[in-house]
């Protein structure tokens, strides 16, 4: 890039294209991390030349707060909000939550109780009949309870996180996938933890 030294102009490629990949912003500690500085007031150090040459904004009040002046995917859009990001998600298998909190932005509309609400990332393929695909992100609204009919994202037994809709039968709790070859699962109401309800999916391409 004209009048950027070569590390500046690394450090803009990899925020470009951390936000492509993630739809959110790298923190300054990531920056950090990938270039192998020593402190912190070296990625600050950078991103204030960066933003006196009009490369980088800086919106307040925004967890991943670092955009490109040229984006049009700004992490605080006034449409959308941040929602934690909580970690990846795999079916039979415990969810995997990520060391260090992680906020990612998401459209407004699809969310009706931002501080119940949470994002994970699908893992493998084992969901694709329920036309959830690998990489898919996951709006989940926080609750111990369901209705009928709702999709729940639950533990079977400690370790087995299932993604399934849900419809209670008296003492017992009929879940079903959308896998024609997959037979309905009957259990107990006991047997199931309710970590929360699937509201929404983001997919992101390319």
């Amino acid at each position: 890039m004209k009048g950027l030294t070569k590390r500046q102009s690394e450090i803009v490629h990899y925020v470009k294209d951390f936000i492509q990949t993630n739809r959110y912003s790298p923190s300054f500690r990531e920056i950090m991390r990938h270039f192998g500085f020593s402190s912190l007031g070296t990625v600050h150090r950078h991103i204030n030349v960066l933003k006196r040459k009009g490369i980088f904004l800086i919106e307040k009040n925004c967890g991943r707060s670092l955009a490109l002046v040229s984006s049009n995917a700004g992490p605080c859009d006034k449409k959308e909000i941040l929602l934690p990001f909580v970690g990846h998600l795999s079916v039979g298998k415990p969810i995997e939550t990520f060391p260090q909190s992680r906020s990612i932005a998401v459209p407004e509309f699809m969310v009706h109780a931002q501080d119940k609400t949470y994002v994970l990332r699908m893992m493998g393929d084992s969901l694709k009949e329920d036309m959830i695909g690998d990489g898919d992100l996951l709006l989940v609204e926080a609750r111990q309870e369901a209705h009928a009919g709702e999709t729940v994202v639950a533990l079977l037994h400690p370790q087995n996180t299932i993604v399934k809709k849900y419809f209670p039968e008296g003492q017992y709790i009929k879940l079903i996938g959308h896998n024609s070859r997959e037979l309905p699962l009957l259990i107990r109401s006991d047997e199931i933890r309710i970590q929360g309800v699937l509201i929404g999916l983001l997919r992101l391409y390319g």
